[in-house]
C-alpha cells in the first residue's frame, strides 16, 4: 500500500512534531555538542601503553561509522594505518603491536564482543567506549581504559560522541596531532549548518529541506572523495534507517572505474535515481574534476543530481557541516513519506530472531 505523502510538513513545525516522537530532529541538532563533549571525554583517559603500530577499530552501524570519520578526516595525518572492522574476527595481522577500539553504544554488540575476546587473546592493548553492557563490564573487569558517554538515543544518533572520542584517543596514543583549536572549529561549522538547515528555516531559505523534496520516490546514490567518502557513507545509512528508503554510497576515484557504466541499464531506474555529489575545495581536483565529468554523464542520461559544496574551517569543519546537513535531509525525507525516522523494526527484528536462534541452539 503506497504510503501517503505530506507535500507541506516541512514548514508545519506541529506536524513534524507529531511524526517525530523518538526526538530524531533534536539528536541531529546536538550533534556538535556531541563533538564538543567526546573530545572533552577522551581528555580524561589515560593509555599506558607506547605508541602502536597499527590501529583497528572495532563497531558495527553508528558504533563504526565514527571510526571511518576519523580515519578519512585526517588520514593524511595518522601515522599507523587504521582500519575498522565490521565482524565477528579479527584479521591475522592484529596483534601485540595494535592498538584495538572496542565501540559499541550499547555494549552488546555481538560482531564486536567476538572480536574484542579474539583481540584479549591475543594480548592487544585495547581501549573500550561504550555506554554500558556486556562490553563495559569486560573493560572493567580487565581494568582496560573506558571511555562512558551519554546513553541517549540510537547509535546513529549518538555518533558524535563515539567520533570524537575516537579521535582523542588516537592523539592521546601518540598517532595523531591534533588539538582543542581544530575540535572547536570543526564544532562552530556544524552548529552554522544546524542554523541554516534546522527546522524552524523555512523551505524557500533552507537547503536541507529543498534536496530533500528532490529526494522523495528516489534512489539516493550518494558519491564522495577522500575525507567526504566516509560522510557519504554516513548520508546513506541516514537514508537507510531514518528515511526508511533504500540508497547507496559511492567513492571516488573508485566509481569512475566502474559505477559510471552502470547508469545505461536498467533504463526504467534512471527516472527514480537521484545522484548526490558531496564536493568540497579540499578535495584532490582530480576527483573535484571526476565529480563533474560524472555529472555530465548523468545529466546526458537524464538523471537527476546534485552538487553539495561542504563549508566550514579545515576537513574536520567541512566534514561535520556536510555531516549535519545530510542528517537533517534524511529525517526531512523521513517526514514527507510520513514515518518517524526513529525506529529501526527491521533491524529490530533481525536481533530477536538471533537471540530466538541462540536459546533453539543450547535446548
Amino acid at each position: 500500500m503506497e504510503q501517503q505523502k505530506d507535500p507541506n510538513i516541512l514548514d508545519d513545525a506541529a506536524a513534524m512534531a507529531r511524526v517525530d516522537s523518538g526526538g530524531m530532529l533534536g539528536y541531529v541538532a546536538e550533534f556538535s555538542d556531541q563533538i564538543a563533549e567526546g573530545w572533552r571525554i577522551s581528555r580524561d583517559l589515560e593509555l599506558p601503553w607506547e605508541a602502536p603500530g597499527s590501529v583497528a577499530i572495532l563497531g558495527m552501524g553508528g558504533s563504526a561509522i565514527g571510526g571511518d570519520l576519523v580515519k578519512g578526516i585526517w588520514a593524511d595525518r595518522i601515522s599507523v594505518p587504521v582500519e575498522v572492522i565490521r565482524g565477528y574476527d579479527l584479521p591475522a595481522w592484529v596483534g601485540t603491536d595494535t592498538l584495538v577500539i572496542a565501540s559499541s553504544k550499547s555494549g552488546n554488540t555481538e560482531e564486536t564482543l567476538s572480536a574484542l575476546e579474539t583481540a584479549l587473546a591475543r594480548r592487544c592493548p585495547v581501549v573500550v567506549v561504550s555506554t554500558g553492557g556486556a562490553l563495559k563490564s569486560v573493560a572493567q573487569a580487565a581494568d582496560l581504559p573506558l571511555a562512558t558517554f551519554p546513553d541517549r538515543g540510537s547509535p546513529r544518533s549518538s555518533v558524535g560522541w563515539s567520533m570524537a572520542i575516537v579521535a582523542g584517543i588516537l592523539q592521546k596514543a601518540g598517532v595523531l596531532e591534533l588539538d582543542d583549536s581544530e575540535i572547536e572549529a570543526g564544532v562552530a561549522a556544524g552548529r552554522a549548518m544546524a542554523a541554516q538547515c534546522g527546522p524552524g528555516v523555512a523551505t524557500a531559505d533552507n537547503p536541507a529541506k529543498q534536496l530533500a523534496w528532490s529526494l522523495v520516490d528516489r534512489f539516493a546514490i550518494v558519491s564522495g572523495s577522500g575525507f567526504l567518502a566516509p560522510v557519504a557513507r554516513r548520508w546513506k545509512a541516514h537514508f537507510n534507517e531514518n528515511s526508511k528508503a533504500t540508497a547507496a554510497f559511492e567513492e571516488l576515484p573508485e566509481a569512475t572505474h566502474n559505477t559510471v557504466v552502470g547508469f545505461e541499464q536498467p533504463e526504467s531506474l534512471r527516472d527514480h535515481l537521484f545522484v548526490v555529489f558531496l564536493k568540497s575545495k579540499l578535495e584532490h581536483p582530480r576527483n573535484a574534476l571526476r565529480a563533474t565529468l560524472i555529472g555530465d554523464l548523468v545529466e546526458t542520461g537524464q538523471i537527476s543530481h546534485a552538487f553539495v559544496e561542504a563549508s566550514g574551517e579545515g576537513k574536520l569543519g567541512q566534514a561535520l557541516s556536510a555531516i549535519v546537513m545530510g542528517d537533517y535531509v534524511s529525517v526531512y525525507v523521513a517526514f514527507m513519506y510520513a514515518v518517524d525516522p526513529s525506529p529501526i523494526d527491521v533491524i529490530t527484528h533481525i536481533k530477536e530472531q538471533l537471540a530466538l536462534a541462540d536459546q533453539t541452539d543450547t535446548v
